[in-house]
C-alpha cells in the first residue's frame, strides 16, 4: 500500500485506504506466456537481468528460475524508502520461504548499503540496482520514482510494480499469490 515515495511522481496506493484489487486478482491477471523468442527459451524478463552485489560481484536473476521474487527497489537517503524496509522486515517472518527477498538500492555506490545495514536491518538478499533492472520493469512503470516493489512470478515475469511504502499484510498477501 503506497504512501509516498522519493524521485517522480506519487504513490498509487494508500495505508489506510483498503486495495480496489486483490493479490490474488494481480497476480491473475499477469502474463502467462513469455514474449519474444530469447524470453521462451530462458523465461521472463527478470530472469535476464544481472545485479551487483555490495562487493561488485555480478548477481543473475535467472538463479532464482522457479521461485517467485519480491524486488524491493530503495535509496539510503529516501524516507520512505525506510519505512518501505521496515514494513518487509515486519512481513519476513511470514513470507513462504518458495519467495526470494531481494533489495536492490538506487544508490551511487556499495559504500553507502553497507554503512547504512550496520545499524538497520536487512530482510533479503542486498543488491545494487543496474540499467538490466531498470529496463525489465520499464514496460510496467517507466518512471525513476523510489521505494517501489516488483513482484516477479517464478518464470520470471513481472506481475506487478507497486509505488511507494507498502502495507505489511499487501507484501504477506502478495507474497502467498505469487506462483
Amino acid at each position: 500500500m503506497g504512501l509516498g515515495g522519493c524521485g517522480r511522481g506519487e504513490s498509487t496506493r494508500a495505508d489506510a485506504v483498503a486495495p480496489v484489487i486483490t493479490p490474488a486478482e494481480v497476480v491473475k491477471a499477469a502474463p502467462t506466456q513469455a514474449t519474444g523468442a530469447s524470453q521462451a527459451k530462458a523465461g521472463g524478463a527478470m530472469h535476464q537481468v544481472v545485479l551487483k552485489d555490495l562487493d561488485g560481484k555480478e548477481v543473475a536473476l535467472s538463479q532464482f528460475a522457479g521461485r517467485p521474487m519480491i524486488i524491493e527497489i530503495w535509496a539510503t537517503w529516501c524516507g520512505p524508502c525506510i519505512k518501505n524496509r521496515a514494513a518487509f522486515h515486519a512481513a519476513k517472518k511470514d513470507i513462504p520461504d518458495r519467495v526470494a527477498l531481494l533489495a536492490a538500492s538506487a544508490d551511487t555506490t556499495s559504500s553507502l548499503v553497507k554503512t547504512f545495514l550496520k545499524t538497520h536491518d536487512s530482510s533479503g538478499l542486498e543488491l545494487m540496482a543496474t540499467p538490466d533492472l531498470y529496463a525489465a520493469i520499464k514496460a510496467h512503470d517507466p518512471g525513476m520514482t523510489i521505494p517501489k516493489t516488483v513482484y516477479v512470478d517464478s518464470k520470471g515475469h513481472v506481475i506487478d510494480v507497486a509505488l511507494g511504502t507498502q502495507n505489511v499484510s499487501w507484501i504477506k498477501a502478495m507474497s502467498k499469490n505469487l506462483r
